[in-house]
């Protein structure tokens, strides 16, 4: 069995919320949502391989590997009741950790910004960035092989609000640990997020789940919240006005209290 991933635990009197990041970032993207959030939270937090503190993927892993990582983390702490909060293809971990272990477990989804296949094709309109096509995929692929510090700076400066100059201090930490990403990790999970299609499987996701979209997002510009809204049986959705990819790092007082009213007005379901 591999190393267990990089987590770290911040305990609390209540139900535990776990932050799964991104595609070439990492748990410091949720350090201030942890402080927010507060001591009637227990906090979790991960890197997938190859990210942060997390050791190398070895050859051949895949984004479903990284699922069987998130269960090991929940197994090693024993973790109940859990609300699994997944970032861009942070979510689709969960979506992942979720059909292959069930419920048991995990008693909420939090689904932010992700849209369920990445890829145009004929009826499809929420692809990534509006309209990522195969050789756009390509493109991505060999520049994340050939220039990772370019690809890397692009996305974290594309997570912000259309038209938004984002905060030096804020963008800088954001970016340096991003560029501690290995090629390997971001060509194994990359791949395997394009070729994986949740538009037909979404709809056993039964759990509570709280959709969280950026009004003004440049990775999903489409309203790609709406369909998944009627696509999941138990959904309900919110959009932040002022963001684009990160709403918690954009409008994070509003991310905190949506968050804590989705965890308290589904208690006991």
């Amino acid at each position: 069995m591999l190393e267990v991933i990089h987590h770290a635990r911040r305990p609390g009197a209540g139900p535990t919320v776990l932050f799964v990041p991104g595609l070439g970032m990492t748990s410091h993207c949720f350090a201030h949502m942890a402080a927010a959030l507060g001591p009637e939270y227990d906090i979790v937090t991960v890197d997938l391989r190859g990210h942060g503190a997390s050791p190398e993927p070895p050859l051949g892993w895949t984004l479903e590997d990284a699922a069987t990582d998130l269960a090991q983390v929940v197994e090693q702490l024993d973790l109940h009741d859990v609300t699994l909060v997944g970032w861009s293809l942070g979510a689709t971990v969960t979506y992942n950790y979720l059909d292959r272990y069930g419920t048991d477990r995990v008693s909420r989804l939090v689904s932010v910004e992700m849209s369920p296949h990445l890829l145009r094709e004929e009826g499809w309109e929420h692809a990534a960035f509006g309209g990522l096509d195969a050789a756009g995929a390509l493109q991505a692929t060999q520049q994340q092989w050939t220039d990772p510090d370019a690809y890397l700076t692009a996305l974290v400066e594309n997570c912000f609000a259309s038209g938004s100059d984002p905060e030096p201090g804020t963008l800088r930490p954001l970016l340096e640990e991003s560029l501690k990403t290995s090629r390997l990790a971001l060509l194994a999970l990359w791949s395997g997020v394009l070729t994986q299609d949740w538009r037909e499987r979404i709809g056993v996701l039964t759990l509570p789940t709280l959709l969280l979209h950026g009004a003004k997002s440049r990775i999903f510009p489409t309203e790609v919240g709406k369909w998944l809204l009627g696509a999941l049986p138990d959904a309900r959705l919110e959009m932040f006005p002022e963001s684009g990819h990160a709403p918690f790092l954009e409008e994070p007082d509003r991310f905190v209290r949506v968050l804590r009213d989705f965890m308290d007005g589904t208690a006991g379901e």
